[in-house]
């Protein structure tokens, strides 16, 4: 049996540190989506116990504040799966050989009780207190979707409502401003409303800027019936044999809006991996972000992998429009939108092309 060398997998191991973590670690989907910044620690929870270092990428290190610097990935991996060292190692190599892998956990910590009949009250009163993209005083928003060129879709959607003077709770628990919020309701796989994504914007239609790492201009509130699986705003009305899904509210409305294929978000990654189709579905068109550290596709392949073991058929759509130095974490189709609408082109001929299924 081959002695395992550390020394060498490290060395081969550098630049992919972070697709690695996505792959076999999910519980650090967060850090890896703030590098160098503080986030809740992936084991034990809290507000900003943990951060992944700048250099991350190339060495696997990150800090447990108040414990201790983790210098190296297969530390990084033995601490947060709570992995052996042969473990780490193992899964590693099956992840530079494009082997099948299999993740670690994602431990919830235990958060602080929510009682969760005020909470529903709460969203509720929230929701209520909305007014219609088409009200006049829903300016703010509809400023918001023509900068981004999905007035369109946005207008026709459903689940999406402008508060007027909603309070921002900063990450310290205090209240920070009171703004106006676009609210999108998101429910769960069974289509039950569970909480609401708020995007806090000025009177001009602009994301509020904080000045904060800790405080961005999008937030989701708490989750009623929080164990049920499954997060996605949906857009359009439930569509028969074939739908779409985005990790972003935007990309979703500019896909909707370039090609009448009704199109949900999800989120974020971890949610997309958990998407389910609705009763009738037997495709799912998966516009997949193109990031830097490749988590939309990696997420993609997980619910791929998934879905297709029930018999629903998956197609991924990378955006073609390439990413710039300018683009922090990579391009979306929102950005295809702003960039190139041609490159819409390629996701009308998937629909043209696709297989249909008889009875």
């Amino acid at each position: 049996m081959n002695k395992r060398d550390s020394t060498s997998l490290k060395r081969r191991m550098e630049g992919r540190w972070l697709s690695a973590f996505l792959a076999l670690a999910p519980a650090l989907e967060q850090a890896i989506s703030k590098v160098g910044t503080n986030v809740p620690c992936p084991v034990e929870g809290g507000v900003d116990g943990f951060r992944l270092f700048r250099d991350a990428n190339i060495t696997g290190g990150g800090v447990k504040q108040n414990w201790r610097v983790i210098p190296e990935g297969i530390d990084m991996l033995m601490w947060v799966n709570e992995w052996s060292f042969t473990r780490a190692y193992d899964e590693l190599e099956a992840f530079l050989g494009n082997r099948s892998v299999v993740a670690g956990p994602i431990r919830v910590p235990q958060p602080k009780p929510i009682d969760e009949t005020t909470l529903r009250l709460w969203l509720n009163q929230v929701w209520r207190e909305s007014v219609s993209l088409n009200d006049l005083r829903a300016y703010p928003a509809r400023a918001y979707f023509e900068r981004r060129r999905v007035k369109k879709a946005a207008m026709t959607a459903c689940d999406l409502r402008f508060h007027c003077a909603l309070n921002y709770v900063g990450a310290d628990g205090g209240v920070l401003g009171t703004y106006g919020a676009i609210l999108a309701l998101v429910r769960n796989n069974a289509g039950e409303p569970v909480s609401i994504h708020r995007t806090f914007i000025t009177k001009s239609g602009l994301k509020v800027d904080f000045l904060g790492r800790k405080n961005k201009a999008r937030k989701l509130t708490p989750s009623v019936n929080k164990h049920s699986k499954g997060r996605q705003i949906r857009l359009f009305q439930q569509p028969k044999g074939v739908i779409g899904i985005a990790e972003g509210l935007e990309t979703a409305l500019a896909v909707s809006q370039m090609t009448g294929l009704t199109v949900w978000p999800t989120l974020s990654t971890t949610m997309l991996r958990s998407f389910e189709p609705p009763e009738g579905v037997n495709t799912v068109l998966v516009m997949v972000d193109k990031d830097r550290n490749q988590a939309g596709e990696i997420a993609a392949n997980t619910l791929t992998q998934r879905l297709t073991e029930k018999g629903v058929a998956v197609i991924q759509l990378l955006p073609p429009t390439p990413i710039l130095e300018s683009d922090i974490k990579g391009v979306d189709w929102a950005d295809q939108l702003v960039r190139d609408p041609r490159g819409f082109d390629l996701i009308s001929q998937v629909l043209k092309d696709r297989p249909r299924k008889t009875a």
